[in-house]
C-alpha cells in the first residue's frame, strides 16, 4: 500500500503545482479529525470516531503488498492501467479491514457476554472491566456502551455513566436504553429535570413504551418528593424540635429486654405522625431494625411456635412502629420492601396458628401489607417482592378463619388484584391454591359475610385477564356458587352487605360468560332466571340491573335452551322496554344484543317484537353513533323479516336509503356484511 500513498501524494502535488498553490495551505485551511480532511465545517477531534457517525472513508494500508502501480503520467493523471492497480489496492484494503472488524465484533462479542454473566451475579466490578476490554476492541458497538452504563450505575459513577450513554447516542441516536440509563443517572445525581427530559427524548424513540416511562418519571417525581423531605426534615432536627433521634439510639441499644424494646417501639409510633418524623426515621436508619436490631431481627427471623410472649409482644410493637412509618409515605414503603428476607418472614407469621400475642402479630403483619398494597409503588414492590400464589393463598385462609382480619385481608386482595402486573404473575399457579381456596372461601358457611364482596371483586378484576378468565370458566363448582350467592341474597337487599355481594356475583359472571362454553348452556337457564327476577322487581338497584343485562347480552346468543325459557317467560318483553326507555345507553346496548339473539332461534320473540312496536324502535337504532349498535339492530330487523308482511311494512320507509348509505361503507365490513343481507331479505320479501 506504499505505492497507493505514493500514488495520492505525487497527484496531490502535481495538482497543487498546476494552480501554483502550496499544499500546506491548503491543509491548514481544513479542520483535520483523526481520519483525515473533513469537507465543510470543523468538528472536535474525538477519541474515537465511529463509522456510522461521520463518512466512510478508506484507510490506506501501509504494509506490503504485491501489486504494483505504475507512477502517473507527467501531468499528474492516472490512465487506465495505473487507476486499475490503483482500485485493486484499495479493494484488497477494505477487505482486510472488514475481515479484522469482523475478528474484533466476535471478541466484543463473546466480552459482552461475559461482563452480561458477571453483571447478573453482581459482580459489577468484574463486568465494568470486561464492557470495558470490549470497546477495546470496538468503538461503535451500543450494547456496550449501555451495558457499561448500566453498571457504572449500579457502582453509582453516575457522571461515568452519563459519558456512556452519551457514546451510545452517538453511535445510534435512538438508543431507547441510552436514554433511560442516562435519565437514571442524573436521577442518581439528583438532577431531577435533566432526568425527566431523557425518559421524554426515550418515550419519543419508541411512543410504545408509555406506561414504562411513565413508572420512570413516577420514580423521579418521588426521588424528588423525598429529597425535599428530607431537607426540611433536617431543618426541623436543627431546631431541635423532634425526638425520633435521640429515641432511635434508645431503641437500638444492646442487650435490653424485649419489654424494653417494646415500650421503646410504642414510645416511637406516637412520634411518627408527621412527615418530617417519617423521614428522618428513615435517613437516621430506622428501618435498619429489621436486620441489625439486637433483639427484633433475631425474633422476626425465628419460628413463631419458639418465641415466648415477651417476645412476640416485642415483634407486635415494632411491627406496628414500620407500619406508621409507611403509612401515606411512598419512599419508606419503598426501603422496608426491598430488604432482604421479609417478606418470607411476615407470611410465616401470618400461616401459622398463634394464640394471645401471636394472633396479635398476624394482624399487625397484615396490616403493614395492607398500608403498602394502597399505594401504585407499593403494589408494584408487593407484586416483584412476594411470593403471590402463596400470599393470596394466606390472604383466602385469614379470610375464611379470622373474622377481625376478613376485611384487611380481603381489601389486599382487591388491591392487589388492580395490577396487570399481578395478572401476569397469577396466570400460570393461580389454578394450584387461588381459585381452590377461593371456591373453598365461599362454600365455607362461616366464612365471614363482610368480606366476601372483596373477594369476589377480587376474582372479578382477576378475570379481566384472559388467560385467568378461560381458567376460571372451566369451574363448574364457580358457576354454581355464583348462581346460589345471587339467589340467596337477592331477597336480602336492605342489607348493604348483600347488595355488594350481588352486584359482584353477577360482574363475575360477566366476565366468565364472556365467551361461549359448555358450561354456559349448561347453566344458562339458571342464570336467566336470576336475571330475570332482578330485571322485573328490582329495577331501583341499577348496577345489578345493569350487570344482569351485560350477562344476558353474554348468554342469550349462546344458548338455546335459555333463549326459549326466557322467550316464554316474559323476557322479552324485558328488553323491548330497556330499549324504548332506559336511560342508560349501555344498558339499551346489552338489551340489543340479548334481543338479537332471542329473535335469532326463537319465533315467540320475533313476533313479539313485531307486534310490540319494535320495529320502529329498531330502525331509530340505525342512526346511531356506535357502530356494533347498528350492527345489531340490522341483523334484529333481518331476523323479524321471517314474520308475515315486515318486509311490505319496512319497504315503506325510508330504511332502504340508510341500509344503502351504511352498505356501502367499505371501512366497517361487519356492519357492512349486516346491512346488505338486511338488504337482500327485504327485496326477497317485498318484489317490489
Amino acid at each position: 500500500m506504499d505505492q497507493a500513498d505514493d500514488i495520492l501524494a505525487k497527484a496531490q502535488e502535481q495538482k497543487g503545482k498546476n494552480k501554483g498553490v502550496d499544499n500546506d495551505d491548503i491543509d491548514e485551511d481544513l479542520p483535520h479529525t483523526k481520519t483525515g480532511l473533513v469537507e465543510g465545517g470543523g468538528v472536535e477531534p474525538l477519541e474515537f470516531v465511529p463509522k456510522s457517525l461521520f463518512f466512510s472513508k478508506t484507510m490506506i494500508n501501509s504494509s506490503q503488498t504485491d501489486t504494483h502501480v505504475d507512477p502517473p503520467g507527467p501531468d499528474g493523471v492516472m490512465y487506465p492501467q495505473e487507476h486499475k492497480a490503483f482500485m485493486a489496492a484499495l479493494e484488497a484494503d477494505a477487505n482486510e479491514r472488514a475481515a479484522r472488524r469482523k475478528a474484533n465484533e466476535k471478541e466484543a462479542n463473546i466480552l459482552k457476554e461475559k461482563g452480561n454473566e458477571e453483571f447478573r451475579q453482581g459482580n459489577y466490578n468484574k463486568a465494568l472491566a470486561l464492557y470495558t476490554e470490549g470497546l477495546t476492541k470496538i468503538k461503535d458497538h451500543t450494547a456496550l456502551w449501555t451495558n457499561r452504563a448500566q453498571t457504572n450505575i449500579k457502582l453509582c459513577n453516575y457522571e461515568e455513566a452519563i459519558k456512556d450513554c452519551d457514546w451510545a447516542l452517538r453511535v445510534f441516536p435512538n438508543s431507547l436504553k441510552a436514554h433511560i440509563h442516562m435519565g437514571r443517572a442524573h436521577l442518581g445525581l439528583k438532577n431531577y429535570d435533566k432526568a425527566r427530559e431523557c425518559y421524554k427524548e426515550a418515550l419519543a424513540c419508541d411512543p410504545k413504551k408509555t406506561a414504562l416511562i411513565a413508572d420512570y418519571i413516577s420514580e423521579v417525581d418521588r426521588a424528588e418528593k423525598a429529597s425535599q423531605e428530607e431537607v426540611k426534615a433536617q431543618e426541623v432536627f436543627e431546631s431541635g424540635e423532634t425526638g425520633v433521634v435521640p429515641l432511635l439510639e434508645k431503641v437500638n441499644k444492646k442487650e435490653q429486654l424485649p419489654v424494653y424494646y417494646s415500650g421503646g417501639f410504642r414510645f416511637m409510633c406516637s412520634f411518627l405522625r408527621k412527615t418530617e418524623d417519617k423521614t428522618l426515621f428513615r435517613t437516621q436508619g430506622g428501618f435498619s431494625i429489621v436486620t441489625e436490631h439486637p433483639c427484633f431481627s433475631k425474633c422476626l427471623s425465628a419460628s413463631p411456635r419458639s418465641l415466648s410472649q415477651e417476645e412476640l409482644d416485642m415483634l407486635l410493637s415494632g411491627v406496628d412502629m414500620l407500619q406508621m412509618a409507611c403509612f401515606q409515605n411512598e419512599t419508606n414503603q419503598e426501603i422496608l420492601m426491598q430488604t432482604d428476607g421479609l417478606p418470607e418472614k411476615l407470611l410465616r407469621f401470618m400461616e401459622v396458628k398463634l394464640k394471645g400475642q401471636g394472633r396479635l402479630v398476624k394482624a399487625s403483619c397484615l396490616e403493614l401489607i395492607h398500608t403498602v398494597t394502597l399505594t401504585e409503588i407499593g403494589r408494584t414492590l408487593v407484586i416483584q417482592k412476594f411470593d403471590l400464589s402463596k400470599l393470596l393463598t394466606v390472604l383466602f385462609n385469614l379470610i375464611r378463619t379470622n373474622a377481625n382480619l376478613a376485611v384487611s385481608a380481603g381489601c389486599c386482595l382487591n388491591n392487589l388484584a388492580l395490577e396487570k402486573r399481578f395478572k401476569l404473575q397469577l396466570r400460570d399457579k393461580i389454578e394450584d391454591n387461588v381459585i381452590p381456596a377461593f371456591e373453598s372461601l365461599l362454600k365455607d358457611s362461616s366464612s365471614p359475610k363482610s368480606a366476601l364482596p372483596s373477594c369476589v371483586t377480587t376474582m372479578l378484576n382477576l378475570a379481566n385477564d384472559s388467560i385467568i378468565r378461560d381458567k376460571l370458566t372451566q369451574r363448574k363448582d364457580l358457576w354454581n356458587i355464583l348462581i346460589d350467592f345471587i339467589n340467596s341474597h337477592k331477597g336480602k337487599l336492605d342489607e348493604p352487605i348483600s347488595v355488594e355481594l350481588v352486584e359482584a356475583c353477577l360482574g363475575l359472571l360477566a366476565n366468565i360468560t364472556n365467551e361461549p362454553t359448555a358450561l354456559m348452556r349448561e347453566c344458562g337457564v339458571n342464570i336467566c332466571r336470576q336475571c330475570l327476577e332482578i330485571c322485573k322487581n328490582l329495577k331501583h338497584y341499577k348496577l345489578i340491573v345493569s350487570r344482569s343485562l351485560g350477562v344476558l347480552s353474554h348468554v342469550l346468543p349462546n344458548c338455546i335452551p335459555a333463549v326459549e325459557w326466557w322467550s316464554d317467560n316474559g323476557g322479552v318483553d324485558i328488553l323491548l322496554y330497556t330499549l324504548k326507555n332506559d336511560d342508560d345507553f349501555s344498558n339499551r346496548k346489552h338489551a340489543l344484543k340479548a334481543l338479537t339473539g332471542c329473535t335469532q332461534i326463537n319465533d315467540h320473540a320475533r313476533i313479539f317484537t313485531v307486534d310490540h312496536k319494535g320495529l320502529g324502535t329498531l330502525i331509530k337504532l340505525l342512526k346511531s353513533e356506535d357502530e356494533v349498535v347498528i350492527g345489531n339492530a340490522a341483523l334484529c330487523l333481518g331476523h323479524t323479516t321471517q314474520v308475515p308482511k315486515v318486509c311490505a311494512a319496512l319497504t315503506k320507509t325510508d330504511i332502504l336509503k340508510d341500509l344503502l348509505v351504511l352498505a356501502r361503507d367499505g371501512t366497517k365490513p361487519g356492519l357492512q356484511k349486516n346491512c346488505a343481507i338486511l338488504i337482500a331479505k327485504l327485496a326477497q320479501g317485498d318484489t317490489r
